[in-house]
């Protein structure tokens, strides 16, 4: 459930209205008893419609990403109200929430993150908001790093290396099989907020992680015809996901992460490209595209969008259509 909807606020009014009218005061008496009659069954109608609903939906969650909010939708359903702050066409380190999203986060009673120091934005955000059961060490916030192995924790931390992640790098989900696991975190941490539907959480997440598991055979009997071919990225957010397929990244466009490329260093890719025998140049939709185009240009390497983010594009409408997108993309794109 959306947040696109009817008004909370509009529909608690009515509920409200219709059950002020069937307490105490509702109509008696003999005169128009039929429409008397009449008025109150449609009434009762209304009244445990909103009863039904209430119990049914409208927690009020917010998840710092599309992608995380596609993955509540998956295994929480129809009971959550769902708002996520990064714009899935945007670069999801360098967003600036938004007054709606802190109204969003305030209102909130549950919030999920990616953790690590994905969403530099966060902590700010929780604190503008000033939510108690976000602050501190209130439990209502669901941390989907959790039980990821991963990779790229730095050994030392120096600014000359760029903006790197002190923790790791944080786009695991990029992998399917780390999908499931986040799937499985989400579904223990919502049991816990809302025990009487722990069973619900638990079905839903094993429903995903067998679609997700299923999709994942055929990708990599897809994907097979390109073990160990050789790519070039623009950033460094692709390691989980060219690990799962056997993909190796032989280079980076950027000089360091976050820091933009150099003559000099282009000209190293370039010379990378024809010794390693690279078969493509991966980049996202908001990455410059000045240099792997002027990359593909010298060096006759195809360039190939990939996207991380829920909702990037239309073919990217929930986590394993997203996946199945880039599969696509690499099958047309790697030469």
């Amino acid at each position: 459930m959306t947040t696109n909807q009817l008004s909370d606020s509009r529909f608690r009014a009515v509920c409200s209205s219709a059950g002020r009218v069937l307490g105490p005061t509702a109509p008696r008496g003999r005169r128009g008893g039929n429409d008397v009659k009449k008025s109150a069954l449609i009434l009762s109608a209304l009244f445990f419609s909103c009863v039904q609903t209430f119990a049914a939906a409208s927690i009020r969650a917010v998840a710092t990403t599309s992608t995380l909010a596609n993955l509540l939708e998956e295994v929480g359903g129809e009971k959550f109200e769902i708002h996520y702050v990064a714009p899935p066409k945007r670069d999801v380190h360098f967003i600036s929430p938004t007054p709606k999203d802190v109204l969003k986060v305030k209102k909130a009673e549950i919030f999920i993150h990616n953790g690590l120091d994905l969403e530099v934005w966060r902590d700010p955000l929780l604190i503008a908001a000033g939510n108690p059961n976000f602050l501190g060490n209130a439990g209502r916030s669901i941390d989907l790093s959790r039980g990821i192995s991963l990779v790229g924790i730095p050994a030392a931390v120096s600014r000359a290396e760029g903006d790197i992640h002190l923790f790791g790098n944080p786009h695991f989900w990029m992998d399917p099989e780390n999908a499931e696991v986040m799937a499985k975190t989400l579904a223990e941490g919502l049991a816990n907020l809302y025990p009487a539907e722990a069973d619900t959480f638990k079905r839903r997440a094993e429903e995903f992680n067998a679609r997700l598991d299923r999709k994942l055979k055929e990708w990599l009997e897809r994907m097979a015809p390109y073990k160990s071919a050789a790519v070039i990225v623009q950033h460094r957010s692709w390691p989980y996901f060219m690990n799962r397929f056997g993909l190796i990244i032989a280079g980076e466009i950027e000089l360091r992460p976050g820091i933009p490329s150099t003559a000099k260093h282009l000209a190293g890719l370039i010379q990378i490209a024809k010794e390693k025998n690279v078969r493509a140049v991966i980049r996202e939709p908001f990455n410059e595209g000045k240099t792997s185009k002027k990359l593909s240009g010298e060096t006759g390497i195809p360039v190939v969008t990939l996207v991380q983010s829920v909702g990037a594009d239309v073919e990217s409408a929930d986590y394993i259509s997203m996946i199945e997108r880039n599969i696509r993309a690499l099958e047309a794109g790697v030469e």
